[in-house]
């Protein structure tokens, strides 16, 4: 427990202190909540005032006064960021649904069915964020064997996946499915993906894409590369929802790729899962797997397209933590870089028991700023061409930027990490990464484009240029053509 600020509570604790209030006249306090959840329009939900007394008792440096944990409850949101409209299909390295082509920004909950069956309150929250944020789909599993994990001899156990997928539909978020985690909790896959492509035959416009294993080659896992592909010819007799067999477990970009392009080999799937290389141990820090899309993007080799970048990086784990421009950047990045998809991962969607997503400064932050920012990323991004400065990387926007990058020789210092652009004609989308002190933009642009910071999501510029940009505005940024 943190205590509140000594000279707040000798000031305000006897008028507004929540944990007072909680402990002295509970029912007061569970009137309160429940009287801001009518004034927002929203229902009762129990889940909502075990949030509030949780604070009120243990978060008591951000959360002493009612009025902050009674402010911190906020309206639903109306509508999601993209409305389901149809299912989603192949449009050369983009998906598309009955709307066009467009971006999706996921990301993972694990856990969605065990909470669909023992804590709905937390799924809803969970969605309430992902939806604020303007994000579109969920990656969950449909079994795994740690906390959060559903057993697949639970009863009635495709109910509830179906169930599962409905409720995330109802918030407006398509559900990406992973069929399984370890080989050795279920005991025949071939009957479960013929009841998984039914079910998603079935729901076609609120299932984004399932895959068939989670790192099928990673030691805990225990997959054969042979059952995969065969599973996976099980699953396109069946069901034409955009397939995946499994992303790979490796070290690098090198291996990991070959051993995609053995496991696609059959042809069965129409998408690539990635798990682009983690490693943020040295000088660049995060920033170092935050570029790493860049190698897929003229694809995957042998494998097919779109590519998604499906469990990158944990924010937890992330070289100093949850940076929000950090976590920002990575779907833009891979945006640019040629993904179709990418999914935000952290701890709390691993497991459902280590704390939410809405809680805590930078997981409001980052709703913020990616609901600020997804808005202004082309929709047809994925098909635009991806560049780089120097070394034949293509026609990229600002060519001058090759002497500003700091992990190029010589070293200056100041500049950029990396400063990757997918550009479509006159037209542009740039992800600056990094930033140390200040990046100049100091070729002249034919058409005006918009700046925004990665740290707050505000618009730093707006015109053609020059302009330079100063890291006291975010160590990140997205510029895009108007």
């Amino acid at each position: 427990m943190q205590p509140p600020a000594y000279d707040w509570w000798i000031a305000h604790a006897h008028a507004d202190s929540a944990f007072l209030l909680l402990t002295e006249y509970p029912d007061v306090f569970e009137q309160a909540v429940t009287s801001r959840l009518v004034q927002l329009g929203r229902p009762a939900d129990q889940g909502v005032l075990n949030q509030a007394k949780w604070r009120a008792i243990w978060e008591q440096d951000r959360y002493g006064s009612l009025s902050s944990i009674l402010q911190a409850i906020q309206p639903l949101a109306e509508t999601p960021y993209r409305p389901l409209n149809g299912p989603l299909r192949l449009d050369h390295r983009a998906l598309r649904d009955d709307t066009g082509p467009f971006p999706l920004v996921g990301v993972s909950a694990f856990w969605a069915p065990w909470a669909v069956r023992h804590n709905q309150g937390q799924l809803d929250r969970f969605a309430e964020w992902a939806v604020g944020a303007g994000m579109t789909y969920v990656r969950w599993f449909g079994s795994h064997d740690w906390a959060g994990g559903t057993d697949v001899q639970t009863a009635n156990y495709f109910a509830l996946m179906e169930r599962t997928i409905e409720l995330l539909a109802d918030h407006g978020l398509r559900s990406e499915i992973t069929c399984f985690t370890r080989r050795h909790i279920v005991s025949d896959p071939a009957y479960f993906v013929r009841e998984w492509a039914s079910l998603a035959k079935q729901h076609p416009d609120k299932v984004a894409c399932v895959e068939i294993a989670n790192e099928w080659n990673h030691s805990d896992n225990g997959w054969e590369d042979e059952e995969i592909r065969a599973l996976g010819n099980v699953f396109r007799e069946r069901c034409d929802t955009p397939l995946a067999l499994s992303a790979a477990a490796a070290p690098d970009w090198e291996s990991l790729e070959d051993r995609l392009s053995d496991l696609y080999s059959d042809g069965a799937a129409t998408i690539t899962t990635v798990h682009f290389p983690r490693r943020d141990n040295t000088s660049e820090g995060p920033w170092r797997w935050v570029r790493q899309p860049w190698h897929a993007k003229h694809g995957v080799t042998d494998c097919p397209s779109p590519v998604i970048d499906n469990e990158h990086q944990r924010w937890d784990k992330s070289y100093q933590g949850r940076c929000v421009e950090v976590a920002a950047a990575a779907p833009l990045t891979a945006f640019v870089c040629g993904c179709a998809l990418s999914a935000h991962h952290d701890v709390y969607g691993v497991f459902n028991d280590c704390g939410e997503y809405n809680h805590g400064d930078s997981g409001a932050q980052l709703q913020r700023v990616l609901s600020t920012v997804l808005p202004f990323v082309p929709s047809d991004i994925a098909n635009w061409q991806s560049t780089r400065v120097g070394n034949g990387g293509g026609p990229h926007p600002f060519p001058g930027l090759l002497d500003q990058h700091w992990t190029f020789e010589p070293n200056p210092s100041h500049g950029v990490s990396r400063s990757f652009a997918a550009v479509h004609g006159d037209q542009f989308a740039m992800t600056l990464t990094g930033v140390r002190d200040y990046v100049a933009l100091d070729d002249v642009q034919p058409r005006p484009y918009r700046v925004l910071s990665l740290a707050t999501g505000d618009e730093v510029y707006n015109g053609p240029g020059p302009i330079r940009l100063d890291s006291t505005d975010g160590t990140a940024f997205f510029a895009v053509t108007t």
